[in-house]
């Protein structure tokens, strides 16, 4: 043991057990566990109240395990992460800085600008993979290139020889002295849960047990009496029928690599046993771990997603920024049952099943045409797992923004989705229940039912429930006009620009006129790497270097009433530049780079479209692996589409 004083820094790896950063700050000396809260560098993105609420529990339940060990989580409150750092460092006079990867972009930025800071300073800065199985700048193509779609993606993590070592949690810390001073503060001083939302939070407690040794427990009680079923539960909507670990990924109390070992070896054994569903359930679980992978690969290697689509064509597309549509689909009042259904839960609970998830996602988009930021904010804001990668590629799946994503022109009837995911009307009856008295035969579309039916049921349109919003004819209709106004827009501005009629994904400027903060690019001087561990920093090339082609038929020539589906199922492989594009990210050692490197400037005040939506309850659930599993008729073998699995 070398001696050194090493701060841990902890984030969203809140856990003891397969922690690299907490190992490797207990190998070489003393250790100063810390977290600093600081909600004005949250910007945007401040957690709502129940991912808030899970994050206070999880510091209480980390705390209690490092005390055990022989060392305190010191909780910080401040202005300035770096400012809090450096006053750490002093006070217990530290030679060494450790903390595990982020991918979401401000993540990135911060990160990279602390090391930098903290590395001038004269400080050792080292940072580990805590958080999937394989970094983001370890998977490209045979020449280098981003997979632009999940199962080319996957298939190569799946196929990659790599050994996923666990590390057990140190049996001992010893606890740095504090030489200097430290403005250290209590949990409930850091102000992630208020006297208004703790009546609200209190009903959590019965559903959830945050912390990672209640994640252990959840992990195993899913793998033992719940994966088995897995492939043939998991679409049920009115009952728990995913494993529920999301949020313990999401905080890292949870970790992916123990998560896929796990379910591998479960895999192994019922393939040894001849048990097909087994072995299919495990493959549609470890499925979803695939797309929280995903998910971060997306972020990284493109980091402008989480405000501007993947496709180009989509900055044409014509949104209906209706802030009363918005404010009626989030409060369950659109008229339309299954709908209406999810939104309540997610209002009251903060969690809803992935399915549903998908369901009020597309309502929003292909139906109200309410732009896919808006609901990705709003998602954000509410979801117990709130998560931005995950959330970034649920809904870019879904708005037709992925080049696997959903066919911008398909939208699926409520109607007919509450038939097939809630044939009897439980789920609708358990959250609308000025409906509850309905025959099942009108549940889903309660509009068609005679009057007689009606008034025996209680049911007043626009007095205990809403007449549908629009009508889903007129829907398609206005959908259609607006898919071919996007393209007469792309085609004419690509006649300006006498750029060809090629259809390309770019990390363009131009983003809808709405009221979501941008990222914006420059120019700076590159970090030094630290360690073979450190983390990569995203590169952005010019932008007319950087476009990823994909061919399309002329749309002036297609007859069809729907423009024809631009997801080719035959291009489900690597990016490409002209014909050979290079990574925005830094990929392996020997990877040659020839473009400068770039970071991110972040804005310092961000809001979302109207504040904070939710009057009483925010939150649901995250690990948003949220890719359609297309009602089987419309199933990934016909557009290589991203399934929406979800753990």
């Amino acid at each position: 043991m070398s001696g050194d004083k090493t701060i841990v820094w902890f984030r969203r790896d809140l856990r003891i057990e397969d922690n690299p950063a907490l190992a490797a700050a207990a190998r070489d000396g003393s250790v100063f566990p810390v977290y600093i809260w600081c909600p004005k560098e949250e910007e945007q993105f401040y957690p709502g109240r129940v991912s808030r609420w899970w994050l206070k529990q999880s510091l209480a339940h980390l705390d209690q395990s490092l005390k055990s060990l022989g060392a305190e989580l010191v909780l910080i409150k401040t202005q300035s992460t770096l400012a809090a750092l450096l006053e750490c460092i002093q006070a217990i006079g530290a030679t060494k800085v450790v903390f595990n990867h982020l991918y979401d972009p401000i993540s990135l930025v911060g990160d990279h600008n602390i090391k930098g800071k903290l590395v001038e300073l004269g400080i050792s800065v080292q940072s580990f993979n805590a958080d999937l199985l394989y970094e983001p700048w370890e998977v490209y193509s045979g020449k280098g290139q981003a997979y632009t779609t999940f199962e080319a993606y996957w298939d190569k993590c799946l196929h990659m020889q790599r050994e996923l070592v666990t590390r057990l949690p140190p049996w001992k810390l010893i606890s740095a002295t504090v030489i200097g001073t430290v403005a250290k503060c209590s949990l409930e001083e850091l102000g992630l849960e208020n006297e208004t939302e703790k009546s609200s939070n209190a009903l959590l407690r019965r559903a959830w047990s945050p912390g990672w040794s209640n994640a252990d427990k959840a992990l195993s009680e899913f793998f033992e009496l719940h994966l088995l079923d897995y492939s043939n539960n998991r679409m049920k909507v009115g009952q728990n029928s995913t494993s529920l670990l999301s949020p313990y990924i999401h905080f890292g109390e949870l970790s992916v690599r123990k998560v896929f070992q796990s379910a591998r070896m479960k895999q192994i054994l019922w393939a040894k046993e001849g048990n097909c569903t087994g072995e299919e359930s495990v493959t549609l679980f470890l499925r979803a771990i695939g797309l929280r992978e995903y998910s971060r690969y997306l972020c990284f290697n493109f980091p402008f997603t989480h405000e501007r689509p993947l496709l180009s064509n989509l900055k044409f597309f014509p949104w209906q920024a209706d802030q009363a549509n918005f404010k009626a689909w989030r409060q369950g009042r659109t008229g339309y049952p299954l709908v209406d259904a999810g939104m309540r839960e997610l209002w009251a609970t903060g969690w809803i099943h992935n399915r549903i998830r998908v369901i009020v996602s597309s309502f929003a988009v292909k139906v109200l045409l309410l732009p896919w930021r808006w609901g990705m904010k709003y998602f954000w804001d509410t979801l117990i797992d709130a998560d931005l990668e995950s959330d970034i590629l649920g809904w870019q799946y879904i708005s037709g923004s992925l080049p696997d994503g959903h066919e911008l022109e398909r939208l699926d009837s409520p109607e007919v989705q509450g038939s097939k995911f809630d044939p009897e009307g439980e789920y609708v009856r358990h959250w609308l229940p000025e409906l509850s008295r309905l025959p099942t035969e009108w549940i889903h579309h309660p509009w068609d039912a005679p009057d007689s039916v009606l008034k025996v049921s209680g049911v007043e349109f626009g007095f205990n429930y809403p007449k549908p919003i629009i009508e889903i004819d007129l829907a398609r209709e206005r959908l259609t006009s607006a898919i071919f106004k996007m393209w007469e827009m792309e085609a004419a501005a690509k006649a300006a620009s006498a750029n060809g009629t090629d259809e390309v994904v770019v990390d363009n400027s131009i983003s809808e006129d709405l009221p979501i903060p941008k990222v914006i690019l420059k120019k700076s001087s590159p970090c030094p790497t630290y360690s073979s561990n450190d983390q990569k920093v995203p590169t952005c090339q010019n932008s007319k270097n950087n476009q990823f082609i994909r061919k399309r038929s002329n749309f002036m020539q297609d007859e069809s009433p729907l423009p024809d589906n631009p997801h080719n199922p035959n291009e489900a492989g690597p990016s490409r530049t002209n014909e050979d594009t290079s990574s925005t990210a830094e990929s392996s050692i020997s990877k040659k780079q020839t473009t400068s490197r770039n970071s991110f400037s972040v804005p310092q005040s961000c809001s979302s479209s109207e504040g904070n939506p939710l009057m009483g309850c925010e939150s649901s659930e995250m690990k948003q692996s949220w890719q359609e599993q297309s009602d089987m008729e419309q199933s990934s073998s016909k557009n290589g589409a991203v399934e929406d699995e979800h753990l």
